[in-house]
């Protein structure tokens, strides 16, 4: 492999996992961008949209370079992005090479994530703490607490079985109401709508609507409306699953 292909794939790894991981889409092209600019050519390019990465890297000999990387799954960890920007700077100022930068890529590629376990206490604070919050009722937030603890297993469940990306939170907002229905007669003094409220807290897009606007107001009108409408849909399907079940039960 020749360093312009080295190059191009450093470029690509390093914006496959920004955007992987939750980074805006601006952030992701700059990233590129500057990679490529190592090369000393001028009028390199970097496009980056949800769903694709695109590189290309003029040549007087060989003629231009282009590659082009499609992004199958996204998730939030903003700490492998804090790592894959402390990388280009390390590579840009020429602190490592190009073989390391790609070396460094692949071990952040494959850092562990959270335990399951930890996933799961976590998921059940959030939820927990924020239907607290809303009601001051220590009875809502420790039911709140079990009911995100069943929403993370809900979730990792539903991942490992590939079902339609909007499908899940329809499905956890179904759990959330019908969970909060079925303790409310157990403990009269528990509060139906503070509960789903805590409960669904840790399913919101909120992340995902923040970036859309930040892309938008960046210029990046493709990227900023597609997040824009997937958060959107997750909150409309979260909405319909706890709709759906409130009337049944209420």
């Amino acid at each position: 492999m020749d360093k312009d292909t080295k190059l191009i794939n450093l470029a690509l790894d390093a914006g496959e996992i920004m955007i992987r991981n939750g980074a805006e889409t601006f952030r992701v092209q700059d990233t590129m961008q500057r990679i490529l600019a190592t090369s000393g050519q001028e009028k390199v390019e970097a496009i980056a949209m949800v769903t694709v990465l695109l590189a290309t890297l003029p040549r007087e000999e060989k003629g231009p370079l282009s590659m082009m990387r499609a992004i199958h799954s996204r998730s939030v960890n903003f700490r492998k992005v804090c790592e894959v920007n402390d990388m280009s700077r390390a590579f840009v100022s020429g602190k490592i090479d190009i073989d390391e930068a790609l070396q460094q890529l692949d071990e952040i590629s494959h850092e562990k994530e959270y335990s399951f376990p930890v996933r799961i206490l976590f998921y059940g604070l959030i939820a927990g703490c924020f239907s607290f919050m809303s009601s001051r009722s220590a009875l809502d937030g420790f039911i709140a607490q079990l009911i995100g603890m069943l929403l993370c297993i809900l979730n990792e469940w539903l991942n490992n079985k590939k079902v339609p990306y909007f499908f899940a939170p329809f499905l956890g907002g179904v759990l959330s109401a019908y969970c909060a229905c079925w303790m409310h007669p157990v403990f009269p003094g528990s509060h139906i709508d503070t509960i789903v409220i805590g409960a669904l807290m840790p399913l919101l897009p909120g992340v995902t609507f923040a970036k859309s606007m930040r892309d938008l107001m960046e210029g990046n009108i493709i990227s900023g409306y597609t997040k824009a409408v997937e958060a959107l849909v997750i909150a409309a399907s979260l909405a319909g699953g706890v709709g759906l079940t409130l009337s049944y039960f209420l």
